[in-house]
C-alpha cells in the first residue's frame, strides 16, 4: 500500500542519482528521456498525447493519484486512498469500510468531507526568477524572500480564482530548478464505489508489501462541477480489460510523494541514524496502542481499523527504508558516487571556485537538524498532541494568526494560495469518537513527556501538574471543536475570536504554539535556507556533471515512469507477473485477513478463475503513486498501481531494475468484479467494459 507520508518531506535533497538503468527515473513531462523510449520501446510520445495524458491523470490532495476514466467525471483510484472518506460516512449502524458501498445513481453519491482532486493544466519554469530574487542571500533573508517570491508567484498564477485553481511552486533537484504547477480545483468529490475492506485489503498487513497478492484495491469517485454536476471532461483513458501481456511496454503517471536518492552521505546517515529509527518508535508504540484499543470491543475495532490500517503500512514501509540504509553493500554504492562527483568538482580549481563545498555546508546543517529533531517532531509536527480536536484547535491558531498577515510573510501552508484546501479540511463534517480521542492524546501526551523530559519547559507549560490521561480527559470531554459550525465561526472571527476562545482544545494549541514557533523559525532561517543554498550549488555542479538527463527527486508533482510487464527471481524461483482469481480462492481461509468478502464468496461460481487479478511491472514507484494509472502506449489503462514489492521499499534512496516491482490491479479483475459481484450494471456501460 503506496502512501505519502509528511515526515518523508522533512528531509533536504542534494546529491545525484545512481546510475540510470533501462526502467529506472520518475521523469516530468518536460524532460522525458525521449532517446532511451524510442531506442527501447520505439516509443515516440507526441505533444497531444503528452497533453491528453496530463489533463487525465489527477491528483487526490491528501496524498494518492487517480485518473478520470469517464467523460463524466468519474474518477478510479485506490480503495485505501478513500478509506479515509469511507470512514467519515460511516458509522455505528452503517459500516461502509467492511461492507462496503456501491451508488446506484448520482443522487446516492456521497460527499468526501475535505476531499480536494487536482488536475494540472500547466506548469512554468520561473527558475531565473527565483534565483534572482534570492541571489546572494542566506539565513532568515533568504527564507523571508523565498517565501515571498513563492508566494507572489502562486498568487499571481491562481489570480481571482482561488476556489478553482491552485498553483504550486514545485522545487526540482533540490532547488536547482523551480517550476509553478497550474491545477484546476475540484472539492465536491463524492464516493460511487468502494469495496468491502476484506475485497479491498485482502491478506492485510501479512500480504502488503508482497506478491503473489490478491488486492481488489480499486475505488471509483466522481468529480462535480460548480454548478453541483458531474463533471463534463473530454480527457479520459479508456480502460482495456486486457491489460497488458508480459514484456509490453507500461507507464505510470502519477504523483510520487518524496525520494531521497539524491541526498549527501551526511544526510542519508541521519535518516538512518535519527530519523527513521525515531519514527519506526514512535510508531510501533502507537500501533500497540491502538491494537489494544480494538480488543476492547467490535465498535472499537471499527473506529480504529482505519488508522491502524495506515500505521501497520507506514511501519512497514519505513522498516525497509531503515534495512536498505543499514546495507553496507547500498551504502558503500552511494559513497562511491559521492566522491567520484565530488572529485570531478575540486579535480578543477574553476569548479570548485563556482560552487564551492556545499558538502562541508551540508555537514554543518546536518548537526543543527539533529540537535532539533525530536523537539520539531513532538510539537511543531504534533505528534506530542494527537487528536481530531487539537489538530483542528492547532489550524485555528495559526491559520487565523498567519492569513492576518500579507501573505508573502506567511508560513507557506497559509498561503492565499493554499487557503481553500485548508479550510476545506477545518470545515468538513466528519465524525469524532471521543474515547478513541481521549486515548490518542492521552498517549501522544505522555510521549511528549517521555521524548522531552519532565523538566522541559515545554512539557511543563502544556502539562503542569496535571498526568497526560487527566488533560486529555479534560480537552476531549469540554471542547466544542467536534462542531464544524464552530470552527467555522472561529475562523471567520479571525485571530481575535481564537484569541478570546476558553476551548480547552484551543488553550492547549495556543501554549503548543509559542513554542512549536520558535522550532519553526529555526528551522526555516537557521537550517533549510543553508541546505537549499547548499543544495542549489550541488545542482548547478550536477547539471555541469551530468546535464539535466538525469531525473529529480519526487515531489508530489505529476510523473511519468516506464517499464514493462514482468516478474523477477527470487532464492532461485521464477516469480511470475501475474495472479488470477483461482489463486484468490485458493489462498482464502475461514479468518482474517484472508477471508473471502460475502460477496466474494457468493459469486465464486459466477467467477472465471483464470482471470487475471493482480500483477507486477519495472515501474519506477514510490508513496503518493498509489491510485496511479498504470497506461500502454495507445493511452489505454492496462492496470491501477496500488503497492510495491518488498524488495521496492529501499526505493526512497535506490532503484535496482532486477528485483524492483510495481504491484497494480489488472484491469480485468476491475472489470470482473464490477460485472459478477457487483454487480454495477450501470458503472459498466460508463466505463464501457465489454
Amino acid at each position: 500500500m503506496r502512501l505519502l507520508t509528511r515526515a518523508l518531506l522533512l528531509a533536504g535533497s542534494t546529491l545525484a542519482a545512481l546510475p540510470t538503468l533501462a526502467a529506472e527515473g520518475m521523469w516530468t513531462l518536460d524532460n522525458l528521456p525521449h532517446d532511451d523510449l524510442a531506442k527501447t520501446y520505439g516509443f515516440k510520445p507526441t505533444s497531444a498525447w503528452l497533453d491528453k495524458s496530463m489533463r487525465s491523470a489527477v491528483r487526490l490532495a491528501g496524498g494518492c493519484s487517480g485518473s478520470f476514466v469517464s467523460a463524466q467525471g468519474l474518477v478510479l483510484t485506490n480503495h485505501h486512498c478513500v478509506i479515509g472518506c469511507v470512514e467519515d460516512l460511516s458509522s455505528e449502524k452503517q459500516d461502509l469500510v467492511n461492507n462496503g458501498f456501491l451508488a446506484k445513481n448520482h443522487s446516492e453519491e456521497k460527499q468526501c468531507p475535505g476531499m480536494e482532486v487536482n488536475r494540472l493544466e500547466k506548469t512554468e519554469d520561473v527558475t531565473a526568477r527565483m534565483q534572482k530574487a534570492l541571489a546572494g542571500l542566506s539565513g532568515k533573508a533568504f527564507s523571508d524572500a523565498k517565501k515571498a517570491e513563492q508566494s507572489l508567484i502562486e498568487k499571481e498564477c491562481v489570480g481571482d480564482t482561488g476556489e478553482q485553481r491552485r498553483c504550486d511552486i514545485v522545487e526540482l533537484y533540490g532547488g536547482g530548478q523551480y517550476h509553478v504547477y497550474q491545477y484546476a480545483r475540484f472539492q465536491d468529490v463524492r464516493l460511487v464505489f468502494s469495496p468491502e475492506y476484506a475485497a479491498g485489503f485482502f491478506g492485510g498487513d501479512p500480504d502488503n508489501f508482497n506478491f503473489p497478492r490478491y488486492n481488489l484495491d480499486m475505488s471509483l469517485l466522481r468529480v462535480y462541477d460548480r454548478a453541483g454536476k458531474p463533471l463534463v471532461n473530454s480527457d479520459w483513458f479508456s480502460i482495456n480489460p486486457k491489460g497488458a501481456k508480459e514484456g509490453e511496454l507500461v507507464m505510470t503517471l502519477g504523483h510520487p510523494g518524496s525520494t531521497q536518492r539524491q541526498l549527501t552521505m551526511i544526510e542519508l546517515e541521519t535518516q538512518r541514524d535519527l530519523v527513521l529509527p525515531f519514527r519506526l518508535m514512535l510508531a510501533s508504540e502507537y500501533r500497540g496502542l491502538l491494537l489494544q484499543y480494538s480488543t476492547q470491543s467490535e465498535e472499537n475495532a471499527r473506529i480504529a481499523q482505519t488508522e491502524l490500517t495506515m500505521v501497520e503500512n507506514g511501519l512497514k514501509a519505513r522498516t525497509g527504508m531503515f534495512q536498505a540504509l543499514l546495507s553496507p553493500s547500498v551504502m558503500q554504492q552511494k559513497r562511491e558516487q559521492e566522491n567520484a562527483f565530488r572529485n570531478w568538482v575540486n579535480s578543477d580549481p574553476t569548479r570548485v571556485t563556482a560552487y564551492g563545498d556545499p558538502w562541508k555546508t551540508l555537514s554543518d546543517t546536518q548537526i543543527a537538524w539533529r540537535n532539533l529533531y525530536v523537539d520539531y517532531v513532538m510539537v511543531e509536527i504534533g505528534f506530542g498532541a494527537m487528536s481530531q480536536q487539537v489538530t483542528w484547535a492547532r489550524t485555528l491558531v495559526r491559520g487565523t494568526a498567519e492569513k492576518a498577515k500579507p501573505d508573502a510573510q506567511r508560513l507557506r501552508e497559509f498561503a492565499d494560495a493554499s487557503l481553500p484546501a485548508v479550510q476545506a479540511g477545518l470545515f468538513a463534517e466528519v465524525p469524532l469518537y471521543t474515547d478513541f480521542e481521549r486515548a490518542k492524546l492521552a498517549w501522544s501526551l505522555s510521549k511528549l513527556r517521555e521524548k522531552l523530559g519532565v523538566d522541559n519547559p515545554v512539557v511543563k507549560s502544556i502539562l503542569g501538574k496535571q498526568s497526560p490521561e487527566a488533560l486529555a480527559k479534560e480537552i476531549v470531554s469540554n471542547s466544542k471543536l467536534g462542531d464544524a459550525a464552530v470552527r467555522k465561526q472561529l475562523w471567520d472571527g479571525g485571530a481575535e475570536a481564537v484569541k478570546r476562545s476558553d476551548d480547552p482544545a484551543i488553550k492547549l494549541a495556543r501554549l503548543i504554539d509559542e513554542h512549536a514557533r520558535k522550532f519553526r523559525i529555526d528551522y526555516d532561517q537557521n537550517i533549510e535556507p543553508v541546505q537549499k543554498a547548499a543544495a542549489n550549488q550541488l545542482a548547478k555542479a550536477r547539471f555541469a556533471y551530468q546535464g539535466t538527463q538525469v531525473y529529480p527527486d519526487a515531489t508530489f508533482s505529476l510523473r511519468l515512469s516506464h517499464g514493462v510487464i514482468r516478474g523477477w527471481e527470487e532464492k532461485g524461483k521464477a516469480i511470475t507477473p501475474f495472479t488470477d482469481i483461482g489463486g484468490l480462492i485458493d489462498r482464502a481461509t475461514d479468518y482474517d485477513p484472508f477471508k473471502l468478502a460475502d460477496t466474494w464468496d457468493a459469486a465464486q461460481k459466477k467467477l472465471n478463475k483464470k482471470t487475471r487479478f493482480n500483477q507486477v511491472s519495472t515501474n519506477d514507484i514510490i508513496g503518493g503513486n498509489s491510485g496511479s494509472p498504470l497506461i500502454n502506449a495507445k493511452g489505454e489503462l492496462v492496470g491501477l498501481i496500488f503497492d510495491g514489492n518488498i524488495q521496492s521499499l529501499g526505493g526512497a534512496y535506490f532503484f535496482d531494475e532486477s528485483v524492483n516491482r510495481a504491484v497494480s490491479v489488472h484491469p480485468a479483475a476491475m472489470s470482473e468484479a464490477l460485472k459478477k459481484v457487483y454487480k454495477a450494471d450501470h458503472l459498466v456501460k460508463e466505463l464501457k467494459l465489454k
